[in-house]
């Protein structure tokens, strides 16, 4: 099908002519599950950013040497931004729902690395800086995770209606204030 775009002013908007070929209605949330689950997911990937830097008075007695918030931050974002430009730029060569549940599962692997590790090596000793690495290193996995399910979340919920978009929105103020 071919769409010839007149200019003047009796040519069809361009939103219009995207919108003639979807006949399709959209299916009604009756019992709210799909914002619920949108809710839920969009609280999901703050929540492990939030569950590290509230720690950060253990980190900081465990880790007295170092400045651990800035160190997290910087090992969070830089790490998150660098793998949501790839995913960016790669989103066509993958499945939105196989980056959500594999930065799920990561989420999962980097907030148990830290319990783990303390209840095994760490075993409340100050200054084991062989952790505080390990440590980092899950944050950035957080960070990894975070951007694999932002990426995939944030891209499936922009082609459903605008109450989606604002449940993960949501989830993720609510997750910052949980």
């Amino acid at each position: 099908m071919v769409v010839s775009v007149k200019s003047g002013p009796d040519s069809e908007s361009e939103s219009s002519l995207l919108l003639a070929g979807s006949s399709q209605k959209t299916p009604e949330d009756v019992f709210h599950l799909a914002y619920i689950i949108y809710f839920t997911l969009g609280l999901g990937f703050l929540l492990p950013w939030n569950a590290f830097i509230t720690a950060v008075d253990y980190f900081t007695y465990v880790y007295p040497d170092t400045s651990v918030d800035r160190v997290f931050a910087v090992a969070y974002m830089v790490v998150g931004l660098f793998c949501l430009l790839i995913i960016v730029f790669y989103a066509h060569k993958s499945d939105a729902y196989f980056r959500i549940n594999v930065g799920l599962g990561l989420f999962v692997v980097s907030l148990l690395v830290v319990p783990v590790m303390d209840a095994v090596y760490i075993k409340g000793r100050v200054g084991l800086y062989d952790g505080f690495y390990v440590t980092v290193g899950a944050v950035a996995l957080s960070g990894i995770a975070d951007a694999l399910v932002q990426g995939g979340l944030i891209g499936a919920a922009g082609e459903l209606p605008d109450r989606y978009m604002q449940a993960i929105v949501a989830g993720t103020g609510f997750s910052g204030s949980l």
